[in-house]
């Protein structure tokens, strides 16, 4: 197990309360951000572009040393929370020093993961580094191989997963992350079932993103929503997701779900060279690219005229969007203290 310093236990819950009170105050510091921490992946999957988008980016990967860099700067802009993901974050061999170190820092840490590398023994390791790790399944074993792009995908993640719940003692939460698109929205009840009864603690569902051809059919929408609820009312704790987000998911589809942007204040996103960019739900492009972290302060950045004109310009034109990264936290910090406490106010032992 993981050495981890009892008196660091605290420095979640007290940063978790210093941004309490910034929120009441009118002056947040960032819930969450997101990190590619690597473009690589062993994986192809249907939805994801980022390796053809950021095909010149590949091999720019920080070192250790660099990436210890960024996590200082988040640290000290007092972020809650960073999202370790990728492509897939597991190629990256150094990935629970990275994961350590910002535990260290007093950081809330997360990994989103295909979960087809973790190996029993790596499994121990992540188990008491992260406070959540999320597994991608997206379908049963031939639905999720055609979404991943790769035979035996499924067999795997399952495999990965099942090494989560099995390790003993744990420091994290373990879950899965469910893609509902016209492929596998049939599946739904089945996956959950299947990965409840493996000891999955959490069952996110998020509607497939900027893919209108893979959307679920308009007439399974209103059955697809009533059986979510359905979930959600049985087993509240497992569907951890908000009332509002799964409410909302038709909405989502049908093209009229509410705007509710908290871009570059509660939420941003970070690549895999280290460089700071508005929304964990756009594409890290120039026009959403607000400075690197490893040439200028963080806090600095935040209070930028870059940032400022980047919000002016995106935000006003960006289409209405429903994602875990970016609505859930912009609904969390409406929420009263104890609802934020419960999700992150202090590492799970």
């Amino acid at each position: 197990m993981v050495n981890i310093n009892p008196l660091k236990l605290n420095m979640p819950l007290l940063r978790t309360l210093r941004l309490y009170s910034k929120i009441k105050l009118k002056m947040p510091s960032p819930m969450f951000v997101a990190w590619d921490i690597t473009y690589k992946c062993n994986l192809n999957c249907f939805f994801c572009d980022r390796q053809t988008i950021y095909r010149d980016k590949l091999n720019k990967d920080l070192t250790l040393t660099e990436a210890k860099m960024v996590i200082d700067n988040l640290a000290d802009a007092d972020v809650m929370t960073v999202g370790i993901t990728g492509g897939e974050a597991l190629l990256r061999n150094d990935l629970e020093d990275i994961a350590e170190y910002a535990v260290d820092k007093g950081l809330v840490v997360t990994l989103s993961t295909n979960g087809t590398l973790i190996t029993k023994s790596r499994a121990q390791k992540l188990a008491n580094l992260f406070q959540s790790i999320s597994i991608s399944l997206d379908g049963l074993s031939d639905t999720h191989n055609e979404v991943r792009g790769k035979k035996g995908a499924y067999d795997k993640a399952i495999q990965g997963l099942k090494h989560l719940a099995a390790t003993n003692p744990r420091a994290c939460a373990i879950g899965v992350n469910f893609v509902l698109n016209k492929l596998n929205f049939q599946e739904l009840r089945k996956v959950f079932d299947t990965v409840r009864n493996i000891g999955a603690d959490y069952f996110f569902i998020q509607p497939v993103i900027g893919s209108s051809s893979w959307i679920i059919p308009k007439d399974a929408v209103d059955r697809s929503v009533k059986q979510i609820l359905e979930m959600k009312s049985n087993y509240c704790r497992q569907i951890s997701q908000s009332y509002y987000f799964l409410n909302h998911i038709s909405d989502y589809i049908n093209g009229t779900v509410p705007k509710l942007c908290d871009a570059g204040k509660l939420y941003l996103a970070v690549n895999n060279e280290g460089k700071l960019f508005l929304c964990p739900g756009l594409p890290r492009t120039k026009e959403t690219y607000i400075g690197s972290l490893l040439q200028h302060s963080m806090t600095d950045l935040l209070k930028s005229k870059r940032m400022k004109k980047v919000k002016e310009t995106i935000i006003p034109k960006c289409n209405p969007c429903l994602m875990n990264c970016t609505t859930e936290f912009s609904l969390l910090a409406k929420s009263p203290l104890k609802t934020i406490l419960s999700k992150y106010g202090s590492l799970r032992l």
